[in-house]
């Protein structure tokens, strides 16, 4: 669709080595329910974690299934996905660094709500129920945080799904491409570039439309000079104007 042929997207690599553990203490300062710990704590907890790097594409759990591990990532970036109206998928986030996936019983939740995939080349920090039980108990403000933090994503979930049941393709597409720009943007001199290789298949999850229907709107916009897109990339070139499309 894009006036390029080739993707201007580089890859990012699912290598645990780019996992250092500065690169890893800076994620966990970013998660939600570490953020208030100090430095030597940061350690601790990271010292309680293992690595684990996922190739793009590849599933990092099932929806369903017995909650058993916390995921947090490092680098990267993962999606998450439910089924909404009507038995269809619904991506309803895009996770990256210091944000979490996945859930255990000590955080109120026996199996997991969704599917995660790795989006791109990811690198994760996963705890078992005993490292979170002995994260718990030498540091107990993050049992409130990670409790908040679980809530939210699941109320963040629910609003995604009843917020696509009430506005239209264009709008809920402007409204998906701009929460991405938030998380996986950025500035390129052309347009903020959606720095994820995004199909069709993953905007219309996201947007809760069919893959074709996508492609109509994305070329819509095109034409009226708002994003630029090639097979499997997205650059946002008027914020602005979305941002009015997204509010109808």
């Amino acid at each position: 669709m894009g006036r390029r042929q080739h993707s201007p997207l580089t890859a990012e690599r699912a290598d645990p080595h780019v996992c250092t553990p500065d690169v890893r203490v800076r994620a966990l300062a970013r998660a939600p329910m570490f953020a208030a710990l100090a430095p030597d704590a940061l350690a601790d907890v990271d010292a309680r974690s293992r690595t684990v790097a996922f190739q793009e594409g590849e599933r990092i759990y099932h929806a369903l299934d017995p909650a058993e591990r916390l995921h947090v990532v490092v680098t990267g970036a993962v999606k998450l996905t439910r089924l909404g109206p009507g038995g269809r998928a619904v991506l309803t986030d895009v996770l990256v660094s210091g944000e979490f996936a996945g859930a255990l019983p000590a955080l109120g939740q026996e199996r997991y709500g969704e599917d995660a995939w790795a989006l791109t080349g990811t690198c994760l920090l996963v705890f078992g129920a005993r490292e979170v039980d002995d994260i718990l108990r030498r540091h107990p403000s993050v049992a409130l945080a990670a409790l908040a933090a679980v809530s939210g994503r699941l109320a963040a979930a629910q609003e995604a799904i009843r917020r696509l049941s009430t506005a239209s393709v264009e709008q809920r597409l402007a409204a998906v491409l701009l929460m991405l720009a938030r998380k996986v943007g950025r500035p390129d001199g052309e347009g903020v570039l959606l720095h994820a290789p995004l199909g069709r298949e993953d905007l219309a999850a996201m947007a809760a439309a069919t893959p074709e229907t996508i492609s109509r709107e994305l070329s819509g916009l095109r034409a009226r000079g708002l994003v630029d897109a090639g097979r499997r990339w997205v650059r946002l070139r008027d914020v602005a104007a979305l941002e009015a499309v997204a509010a109808g």
